[in-house]
């Protein structure tokens, strides 16, 4: 049973769908010399770069089907100076599906319920 690695979020100009699949989470590391677990602690540490912030927005929005010259131009518009620490939360949700599932999915059906206890397969 696979896991969905999308999340919805505000970004810009509306709600918008990420997904940071292997291959943009491969190009993620290279944008940023890091995976994307220690992209997501210096995120949350607030020792973060401006790559953590930008690529990441931009590889997910690539990764859930915008053009890759239409997200280049929300992030040109909505994540700049004067924006970036607002998008913490939005980096770090997006980050977070690629690595263990979207909040909102539901194991049973593939999907995560917020709040779901997680168990162990030996525990299941």
């Amino acid at each position: 049973m696979s896991r969905a690695a999308r999340f919805t979020g505000v970004f810009g100009d509306g709600k918008h769908e990420f997904a940071l699949n292997i291959g943009e989470l491969e190009e993620l590391q290279e944008k940023c010399d890091a995976g994307p677990e220690e992209i997501m602690a210096r995120v949350i540490g607030g020792t973060w770069r401006l790559s953590d912030i930008r690529e990441t927005l931009r590889l997910g929005l690539k990764g859930a089907g915008l053009a890759p010259d239409r997200a280049l131009v929300l992030i040109e518009r909505y994540a700049g100076p004067g924006q970036l620490a607002a998008l913490k939360p939005l980096v770090v949700n997006v980050l977070g599906a690629a690595l263990v599932g979207a909040p909102d999915e539901d194991e049973r059906a593939g999907e995560l319920v917020a709040g779901a206890a997680m168990t162990s397969p030996a525990e299941s």
